[in-house]
C-alpha cells in the first residue's frame, strides 16, 4: 500500500510520465505506419517503442487515477448543521 501512496503523491510528475508514455507511443505506432510503407524492417524497433510507451503512459495514468480516487477520500464533511427552530 505504501507504494500506491508514493505513486498519488506527485500528480504533476505523473502527468508528464503519462505525457511521456504517449509520445513515446505516438512515434512507435508513426515507425510502423513508415515501416508498412517503406522499409519492413523498422517495425521491429518501432514495437519496443510501442510497450516501453504503453508501460510509461500505464505507470503515469495508474498514479493519475490513485490520486483522484484517494483525493476524495480524504475530504472532510463539513459539521452537521442544527436545526435553529427548535
Amino acid at each position: 500500500m505504501n507504494w500506491l501512496q508514493k505513486l498519488a503523491n506527485q500528480p504533476d510528475k505523473r502527468w508528464a510520465e503519462f505525457k511521456l508514455g504517449l509520445g513515446i507511443f505516438v512515434v512507435g505506432v508513426m515507425l510502423i505506419l513508415a515501416g508498412a510503407r517503406w522499409w519492413i524492417w523498422l517495425q521491429i524497433p518501432a514495437l519496443l517503442f510501442l510497450l516501453v510507451g504503453s508501460l510509461i503512459a500505464a505507470k503515469g495514468y495508474l498514479g493519475i487515477l490513485v490520486y483522484r480516487l484517494t483525493i476524495n477520500f480524504k475530504k472532510v464533511k463539513p459539521p452537521a448543521q442544527f436545526d435553529k427552530d427548535k
